[in-house]
C-alpha cells in the first residue's frame, strides 16, 4: 500500500502545482548584474566614505607631527580609495553601454 501511495505522489504535474515566476530579472546574465550593481555601489560608496574619513583623520593626525611618513601615508590611503571609487564607477558605466549596445541590438534583430 505504501508503494501506492509513492507513486501517486510522484505523478504530481509540477508545472500544475507552481507557477513560474513573472517580472523576474534574472532569466539572462545582464539583469543579474544590473540587479546586483546598485547594491555593489551603495556598498562601494560607504566603504570610500569610510576610507576618506580615515585617511582624513590621519592626514590631520600627521599635520600635528613632524612625521612626514605619516602624512605621506594618509595621502596615498585618500588616492587608493578615490582610484578605487573611480574604477567602481567605471566599471559600472561599461556594464552599463555593453548591455544597453548589446540588448538593444538583440531588440531590433528580433524584430
Amino acid at each position: 500500500m505504501s508503494k501506492l501511495n509513492i507513486m501517486l505522489l510522484a505523478q504530481v504535474d509540477i508545472k500544475n502545482e507552481f507557477q513560474p515566476a513573472k517580472n523576474t530579472d534574472f532569466q539572462t546574465l545582464g539583469g543579474v548584474i544590473s540587479a546586483f550593481l546598485p547594491k555593489i555601489l551603495l556598498v562601494a560608496g560607504i566603504i570610500f566614505f569610510i576610507m576618506t574619513v580615515l585617511a582624513g583623520v590621519g592626514m590631520i593626525a600627521g599635520a600635528g607631527s613632524s612625521d612626514a611618513q605619516s602624512k605621506e601615508k594618509a595621502r596615498s590611503f585618500l588616492t587608493y580609495s578615490i582610484i578605487g571609487l573611480v574604477i567602481i564607477f567605471t566599471s559600472y558605466w561599461i556594464v552599463q553601454i555593453i548591455s544597453f549596445t548589446t540588448f538593444n541590438s538583440l531588440k531590433n534583430l528580433l524584430k
